[in-house]
This record gives structure tokens, C-alpha cells and sequence, in this order.
């Protein structure tokens, strides 16, 4: 549920491109009682987020932050939530490389505060050393209920709630950047709506990498996907060996990346073409006299072309005359 995941740069004018990029990447999923695989989803996420060999920082409020207490307050709301109650969403963010570790810590403390509107728990994992050093990112995970009167606070569950969170985590961030004095901007649309040629860059995660350096080839199968809430049916049958056809996810972003490159070349020999044609259009051939400005100036020059040519003033006389005549005609054949 609301997986956006691309590479792009902010937009100066449509068709340029900028070299200000930053990373965009939001991803929102909920954690359900009745749609979670097993009980207690939500404590054993936490669990992997919080491990010390990806953890680098933890911050929270409203709710234990530690990793056992945080465990233990999820595991005692999803005890008291109903049958079919949503107990957390977890919320992945790709955080901006051009900001210090603070400046990230303060960006998400200032989103999770909006989001959760000071009522809401919420916890923040930062995973940025290690081999998440050159791609930091956060796994923020929210109990989008107030604890005094017990109801929602953001609407997580509501339609178009990723899409709110998407644009929040847009605006934080580009405040952020700006604060830091950077030119970087990050745009939560997709290439398409920017107006900008070509498909977004495939994410290719640290296994694929691993196992491309190691000459290992991953083998495609098919997979039990777990559909989101609302579905029909709750999990669906994914046949991943007919959607790549044999190629591994480094070689389909190889491709996307390739049709980019092509497309931005047609983009700009199309610009190249138009400023051309432009060029031709306002500039004269040598001897043309630059057009006259008014009525009066055009009429006077038709003037002296007729009296320099008196075969073309006969030419004109005569389809004044025609004109006549078949105003004549139709005026006679209404009866006038």
C-alpha cells in the first residue's frame, strides 16, 4: 500500500533537467489484526528495526522508547483493539543524504509530530551506518490513535491517507533541505505528472547487489503476495517468473535507465528543433522589408505594389467582379 519509490530531480522548467537531486522514497503499509499473518506483527516489527546492527538512533514519544517497552505497548494495544482494529502503520523514509544525522532527526521529528498531531504514539528507527551508510532511511512506525479518548487521529486507514503522507513528507523535507542552506528539492509526483521523459529508476535493494558482485544469479518464482485492507480476497497468487521473463531486477533498471537516457536525448533534440524553427520564424531573408506595423502603413504599401504592377490590379478588379455576381446570384435565388 502506497509504494513510491524513485530517483528524480526537482523540476526548473519542463523538459530541463537539474543536477539538484535528492532521494524520494515513501512506503506505507498497515499492520491489521485480523490481516496480519501472526499475532503481534506490529512488536516483532519493531524488533527488527531496533536490532543494533542496522540501528543507529531511536526517537518516539508517547510511548515507551526503548525496544522492550516499545514491544510490550504494542503487544497490550493489540490485546485491547478490536477484532478487526488496526493496530500500527509502519512507515518507511528514505532520508536526504545532503542532511547531517541531527538535521535528518529533527525532519522526522517534525513530520511524525504533524502526522501524529502531538496525540498519536510514535516510534522512529534510523538506519544509516554500516551498509545503510550510503542510503539512510527511517522506519517509522505509528499507533494513529489517541490514548486518552481513543480515537484516530490521522486517519490512516481512510482513503488516500499515503497520498497525504506522501505530500507532508515532501514538504518537511524540502523545508529541511532549505534551512541547511541546500539547492536540493525532492518531489513526491511521479515523472509522468513532472512532465519529465522516461520511467523512474527501479530500486535494486543490497541482496541483488551482493549477489551480482558474488556472480549469483537470484532465481525467480512464483509468490503469495498479502493483498491490503479491503480486498476481496486477502492474499493473491503473483507468477513473477512471466512478469521479469529471466531478467533480474539490476537488469530491468539497467533498461529503465537506458529509455531515460534515450528519451531525454528526444527531448532535447525536440527543444533544439523548436528553437530553430523559431530562429527562422523571426528572421528575415536578406532584402525583405520588415512588416509594416499598422493598417494604414500595409494599405499604402498594397498601393504601391498594385501602381508598380498593373496586371496584378486587374487580377484583384476582376474578383471584386466575381464576387459581385455571386452575391447577386444568391440574393436572387432567396427571393430578395
Amino acid at each position: 500500500m502506497g509504494l513510491l519509490r524513485q530517483t528524480h530531480v526537482a523540476p526548473l522548467s519542463r523538459g530541463l533537467w537539474s543536477d539538484a537531486m535528492a532521494i524520494y522514497s515513501l512506503n506505507h503499509k498497515p499492520i491489521g489484526k485480523s490481516t496480519q499473518e501472526r499475532p503481534y506483527t506490529a512488536a516483532a516489527h519493531v524488533d527488527y528495526i531496533t536490532r543494533p546492527s542496522a540501528m543507529s538512533r531511536l526517537e518516539g514519544d508517547r510511548m515507551p522508547i526503548s525496544k522492550s517497552g516499545a514491544m510490550g505497548f504494542l503487544r497490550s494495544a493489540e490485546d485491547g483493539d478490536r477484532k478487526n482494529g488496526r493496530v500500527a502503520d509502519k512507515v518507511m523514509l528514505a532520508l536526504p543524504r545532503e542532511l547531517s544525522p541531527e538535521q535528518r532527526a529533527a525532519l522526522v521529528r517534525s513530520f511524525a509530530n504533524q502526522v501524529t498531531q502531538g496525540k498519536a504514539p510514535w516510534l522512529a528507527a534510523f538506519h544509516d551506518k554500516g551498509k545503510d551508510a550510503a542510503n539512510p532511511h527511517c522506519h517509522l512506525v505509528i499507533r494513529d490513535r489517541d490514548p486518552e479518548t481513543g480515537r484516530r487521529v490521522f486517519g490512516t486507514s481512510e482513503k488516500g491517507s499515503t497520498q497525504r503522507l506522501r505530500e507532508m513528507w515532501q514538504d518537511h523535507a524540502n523545508e529541511a533541505l532549505e534551512r541547511a542552506g541546500r539547492l536540493e528539492r525532492i518531489d513526491h509526483r511521479t515523472l509522468e505528472a513532472q512532465g519529465k521523459p522516461g520511467p523512474a529508476g527501479l530500486h535494486v535493494g543490497p541482496k541483488p547487489n551482493a549477489m551480482a558482485r558474488g556472480g549469483r544469479r537470484p532465481q525467480s518464482r512464483a509468490r503469495t503476495v498479502r493483498n491490503g485492507p479491503g480486498a476481496h480476497r486477502p492474499n493473491r497468487r503473483v507468477d513473477y517468473p512471466s512478469l521479469d521473463r529471466g531478467r533480474t531486477r539490476s537488469a530491468c533498471h539497467d533498461e529503465r535507465m537506458a529509455a531515460r537516457e534515450g528519451w531525454a536525448a528526444v527531448d532535447a533534440d525536440n527543444q533544439r528543433r523548436e528553437l530553430e524553427q523559431l530562429r527562422d520564424i523571426h528572421k528575415r531573408p536578406e532584402g525583405q522589408l520588415a512588416e509594416p506595423s499598422s493598417f494604414s502603413e500595409r494599405l499604402a504599401r498594397e498601393r504601391e505594389a498594385l501602381a508598380r504592377n498593373p496586371d496584378t490590379r486587374k487580377a484583384r478588379d476582376e474578383r471584386d467582379l466575381e464576387r459581385m455576381r455571386r452575391s447577386r446570384e444568391i440574393d436572387k435565388d432567396r427571393g430578395r
